[in-house]
């Protein structure tokens, strides 16, 4: 899928932050919070606190500044894919909402994702073969909002000490060039489906029992292994090498995880962008946040290849190297 670009991207964070004092001060284990934000790599987190903001708002709030930086045109956009975990309506769809209050076009697809943390991944990957399929299709918006904050108690160290609440919003559009997907692999280990579960009882049970979400130990260094095997494979395939990579966008859950991929297959320090210490685990905007903040930088540049990696509970992961 070639001739696709990422011509415009902005985020969205809510304005409070919460930085480890903050938990440090809530919480009586000092000892095991400290340890906790070594190995995921934690300082500060923007969070939602109030009725007003959810998943859906943030990402209106992501898209809309996107169209007035970038001067887009609400007549242009052909597809509009909406992302999330935390799905504010499961109907109409998330994506439809947002259409209505960008006033897009009626000629306009719009649906949502779930793959949970790695559905901005799945919705890069579908708005490119979806614009590769038809030829009067000629640009996407794509959206990954999560309010993580909102799944765990509070009175729980995890998930709490460790997400952040955020959206990205990203266009796609064609050009003529050789930008795009360049290869992409997926792996899927449901032996460990019940491990992060919402509700933890089925929407069945929503109103009857207590639906806070079930966080069983998971620190998805499974994952890690599968994208270092993958990632040699996907260079292979496609006469590449490490030193050929501009940058690494990877999944910001922990920042351990990073490290051990770093480990193994030698990535130099300053091809990584980590952004988990400054807004916690975002779910599934966190690599596009970190796509943004390397943008900032002047660090991607037009002809790099960039690598994204993600993963999602359960679990699912996905490796897919990108031309800028």
């Amino acid at each position: 899928m070639k001739g696709i670009k990422i011509s415009a991207i902005s985020t969205y964070h809510p304005r409070t932050i919460r930085n480890n004092e903050y938990f440090l001060n809530k919480f009586e284990d000092k000892d095991s919070l400290n340890r906790i934000f070594e190995k995921v790599g934690r300082n500060k987190r923007h969070v939602i606190i109030n009725d007003e903001e959810n998943a859906l708002t943030m990402a209106v709030n992501a898209s809309k500044q996107l169209l007035k930086d970038y001067k887009i045109s609400h007549d242009s956009i052909d597809i509009i894919i909406f992302s999330s975990t935390t799905l504010e309506y499961l109907s109409p769809t998330n994506a439809l909402l947002i259409h209505s209050e960008l006033n897009i076009k009626t000629d306009c697809i719009c649906f949502d994702i779930n793959a949970n943390c790695l559905g901005m991944f799945v919705a890069l990957e579908q708005a490119s073969v979806l614009l590769a399929s038809k030829e009067s299709y000629k640009r996407a918006l794509v959206i990954g909002s999560d309010h993580l904050t909102m799944l765990g108690d509070e009175k729980q160290v995890i998930p709490s000490t460790i997400v952040g609440d955020a959206a990205a919003a990203i266009i796609l559009e064609k050009n003529t060039d050789d930008s795009g997907i360049i290869d992409r692999m997926y792996q899927t280990d449901s032996s460990f489906c019940k491990t992060i579960v919402f509700p933890p009882h089925g929407l069945t049970n929503y109103h009857s029992k207590e639906q806070k979400i079930h966080w069983a130990p998971f620190t998805g260094l499974e994952s890690v292994e599968f994208a270092a095997d993958a990632l040699d494979k996907l260079l292979k395939k496609n006469n590449l090498n490490i030193e050929d990579i501009s940058c690494f966008l990877l999944s910001q859950f922990t920042k351990s995880n990073i490290d051990i991929l770093q480990d193994k297959i030698n990535i130099p320090s300053e091809k990584i962008e980590y952004i988990g210490d400054q807004y916690g685990y975002t779910g599934v905007s966190s690599f596009f946040i970190a796509y943004k903040k390397r943008l900032e930088k002047s660090l991607i540049n037009k002809g790099d290849i960039i690598v994204f990696w993600s993963l999602g509970a359960g679990y699912q992961t996905g490796v897919m190297l990108w031309k800028i």
